[in-house]
Formats: structure tokens, C-alpha cells, sequence
């Protein structure tokens, strides 16, 4: 007898979620998710909620696109889908309905899965080495031999654009996904300018504070750099990796917690073997909170200070390298 698929754990109703700060992989990836639902069980109801916030960019493509994208939903559900998340940490106030189990749930993620969520998962779509969720979730259309529309295929190539910094890394097979999807959009262009912004001034003013306040350390031949800022954590990150840091960590202490995005180059990971992602999941199983995400960038949330994270970090940081 053939084990039941991503279909048949579908119910009538569903709830396709986010991570906070929605990025454009978690809001291609929701999309895909929402239109590959309706193409296979047209009478099911599905919904896209990407709860706390969405970050800038995200709104612009929801917007261009004119995807159906909400932060909230109160009504009834009996199938939640998360996407592009891999801790429960990482959803909001959707954690402590998912820890309930009183819904199905199915994972689509790129990302190391941190065991919380793990044990609430019923079914799981997971590939740590696929480029992005977005990425993923084609592999579902193709499985299923369906075709996402014009709109859609967008929001999963800039989902995929996204997560492969602009095409900078991406196996073999991100590239046949990519090719694939073209020949429904047409022109790379056309997803490119969903991209096309001027930075907001409260972001550069962030990032320019974030270098001000940068902590530089030295973990044998690697600079490291750590700061602390109120907002744009992952801008800041990208910051410091721009002007020289071979790691960057950017902290803030919100009212929820802590909140911390990493960043490294590609020739860090390359030559430390260091993945990020393993990094903050090592520091998770130790300190608490829950943190994921892919070799060279990652997120964590926790309970804390700066200072406590920060050590913490370093000393993990530092075994692996001598490792």
C-alpha cells in the first residue's frame, strides 16, 4: 500500500504560514503552497497568514504580484502548513497552536529543523540542501504534474532569487527549477524589478549604526563581528559581511526576547566548514530559544542578553573552528 503523500494529509481547510519578517522565500514558497492546494482539492479553503510582521521588500512583491497575504486569521482551520521556518520560535503566536496538535501539520522547509517543531510535524517536505522552500515547493508541482500560474511561478523564482543571493550559489537542480519556471514568466527581468527599491532611511540609519557599535573579534585567521540594534538585525548583518567581517552577528533585545541574525561568507563556511544554521541549533540545545537557517545565514530566538549571547556564541563558535 502506497504512504499517504502531501495531499492526503490536506483537509478541508488550511492555513499556510510564515516565518516573522517574512522574507520573499517564505512568501513564494506560501504562494506556491496556496495555488498547488487549489489546483489539487479545489474545494478546500486555503489561506496565506505571515504572522508578525512581513518585512519592506515582501510587502512589495505581495503587492506587485497582488498575492492574498494576511498577518492574521481567526477562523477555523484543521490543516496548518509551515513554510521556510524551521523552529517554532519563529511563528509567533502560531507556535503555541502548533504545539497543541489538535490540526495536521505539514513542514516545508530548507532549513536544520529544530526538534520542537520536528515532533509536532506530520508530514514533512524537507531538504537541507535544496536553495530555498520556494524551491521545494516546485518540486511538489512537479510531483503532482500541475503548473503554477504566471503570478505564482514569480513569487517562487523571487522566493528562489532571493535565497540564492541573486543567483550566486544554487546546485544543478535549483537551476532546472529556475529554467522551468522561466518559460511561464517569460523574462528574468520581469522578476528582477519586484526587487527594484530604495533602501528606507530607518534602514540605513540601522546599519549604519550597526557598524558604529560592531564588537570586532578574532577566532583563529576569521574576523568576527558582533553588534546590537533595535531593528533590520539581518541588513545589518549583510553590513558588516560588506565591510570585511568573515562572520557577522547582529543582536536585538525586543520585548519578546532575543533576536539575532548571522551572516557569513561563502568562503567561511567553504573553508571552517561552519554552518550556521547547525551553529544556532547547537546553541539552542544548550542555552535555549530556537534557532535555524542555512550555511551562510541563519536566526535565532531566545531569552537573554546581548552579552550572554554573545559568549555563549563565541565559545560554541570557537570549538567548531578548532574542530
Amino acid at each position: 500500500m502506497q504512504e499517504p503523500g502531501f495531499i492526503e494529509y490536506l483537509g478541508k481547510s488550511v492555513v499556510v504560514i510564515g516565518h516573522h519578517n517574512a522574507d520573499p522565500d517564505a512568501v513564494g514558497a506560501a504562494q506556491g503552497v496556496k495555488e498547488l492546494i487549489e489546483q489539487l482539492k479545489p474545494d478546500t479553503d486555503v489561506r496565506v497568514v505571515m504572522p508578525d510582521d512581513i518585512s519592506r521588500l515582501s510587502r512589495q512583491i505581495i503587492e506587485s504580484l497582488e498575492l492574498e497575504v494576511s498577518e492574521t486569521y481567526s477562523g477555523s482551520f484543521n490543516t496548518v502548513v509551515p513554510v521556510d521556518s524551521g523552529g517554532l520560535n519563529q511563528l509567533g503566536e502560531w507556535s503555541e497552536i502548533i504545539k497543541t496538535h489538535q490540526h495536521v501539520v505539514i513542514v516545508i522547509d530548507h532549513h536544520t529543523l529544530d526538534d520542537e517543531l520536528s515532533q509536532c510535524t506530520d508530514f514533512l517536505v524537507h531538504d537541507d540542501q535544496a536553495s530555498s522552500a520556494s524551491e521545494l515547493v516546485y518540486r511538489l508541482y512537479n510531483q503532482y504534474n500541475v503548473k503554477p500560474s504566471i503570478n505564482t511561478a514569480k513569487a517562487l523564482l523571487a522566493g528562489i532569487l532571493f535565497d540564492t543571493k541573486f543567483f550566486s550559489i544554487g546546485s544543478s537542480e535549483t537551476y532546472k527549477t529556475v529554467s522551468v519556471l522561466l518559460q511561464s514568466v517569460g523574462d528574468l527581468s520581469q522578476v528582477m524589478s519586484l526587487f527594484q527599491t530604495e533602501t528606507d532611511v530607518s534602514e540605513r540609519i540601522a546599519r549604519i549604526k550597526t557598524a558604529q557599535r560592531a564588537e570586532i573579534h578574532r577566532v583563529k585567521e576569521y574576523v568576527v563581528a558582533f553588534s546590537e540594534v533595535g531593528s533590520y538585525q539581518a541588513s545589518g548583518a549583510r553590513a558588516l559581511i560588506s565591510l570585511g567581517a568573515d562572520l557577522a552577528i547582529v543582536v536585538g533585545e525586543e520585548k519578546t526576547g532575543l533576536r539575532a541574525s548571522l551572516r557569513s561568507t561563502q568562503g567561511f563556511f567553504d573553508d571552517s566548514g561552519v554552518h550556521l544554521g547547525e551553529l544556532v541549533s547547537d546553541y539552542s540545545g544548550v542555552f535555549g530559544g530556537s534557532g535555524s537557517g542555512h550555511p551562510t545565514a541563519a536566526g535565532y530566538n531566545g531569552e537573554g542578553s546581548y552579552d550572554d549571547f554573545k559568549q555563549g556564541l563565541l565559545k560554541i563558535l570557537s570549538e567548531r573552528v578548532e574542530k
